[in-house]
């Protein structure tokens, strides 16, 4: 075989593993696939870089032991941001956070996390979804494909949904302020939970602050959480954790 063929055959190679890459990441729209992100664009995927890191960090999840009695605090780089155990003293509890995920890449992830079926879940995800302009209801039905298959999984595991926090930021290549979008996504996660035996923690309106995320909370770009802020979500789900 000669120099060229080989370089053009390592090429298409290295092509092929970048699109299995991206394709694990987001997996491609598929009808026969009930996970599949209904309404999910080119243009609202995450940069490459966010790919190689949501996959990254998912191997490193499915690479740690599973323990008995886990309770596990699931969601996007809200949840990831935060040192939880340090916190909740003589608590199994295990931080299954990633920076930039949406409602699909949870249910993409989800077999690691029910693997060990945790004591309790606490879901945090969403607002990602809407700031890159997916509907609230493509939203709301990944968010109870989520929690279908959690009870499917691990029957036994008790589900603590979170409420979207509140931000400053808009929906993105828009004018339209997201909140508006979380607003109405909590409402619909609130009665689902009240519909359904499951208890909804308000966050929302305990980090609200004149239709914005409070400023005492704030990291300092309007979305994420200061160390106040990391307290007070502690506060107002410590009672959960420790029933």
């Amino acid at each position: 075989m000669n120099k060229i063929n080989k370089k053009r055959i390592r090429l298409i190679w290295m092509v092929s593993v970048l699109s299995g890459i991206c394709f694990l990441g987001y997996g491609g729209y598929s009808q026969n696939n009930p996970a599949s992100l209904v309404g999910l664009k080119k243009t609202d995927r995450n940069p490459p870089d966010s790919v190689k890191y949501f996959i990254g960090r998912n191997e490193v999840f499915k690479n740690l032991p599973n323990d008995t009695d886990e309770v596990i605090m699931l969601g996007n780089s809200l949840t990831h941001n935060f040192e939880w155990h340090e916190i909740f003293k003589n608590v199994n509890i295990k931080n299954r956070g990633i920076n930039s995920d949406i409602t699909r890449g949870i249910l993409q992830r989800l077999n690691e996390v029910v693997e060990s079926k945790p004591k309790k879940i606490f879901i945090e995800i969403g607002v990602n979804d809407l700031l890159h302009g997916l509907t609230i209801d493509s939203v709301y039905d990944n968010y109870k494909l989520i929690i279908q298959t959690i009870k499917l999984k691990s029957p036994k595991t008790r589900i603590y949904i979170q409420s979207v926090l509140p931000n400053n930021w808009k929906i993105y290549n828009t004018d339209k302020p997201v909140i508006n979008s979380v607003i109405i996504l909590n409402d619909k996660l609130k009665d689902y939970c009240q519909n359904n035996g499951l208890i909804y923690i308000d966050l929302y309106s305990k980090f609200l602050f004149e239709q914005r995320l409070n400023p005492i909370y704030d990291c300092g770009d309007k979305l994420h959480l200061s160390g106040k802020g990391y307290l007070l979500w502690c506060s107002l789900i410590k009672e959960y954790i420790y029933d």
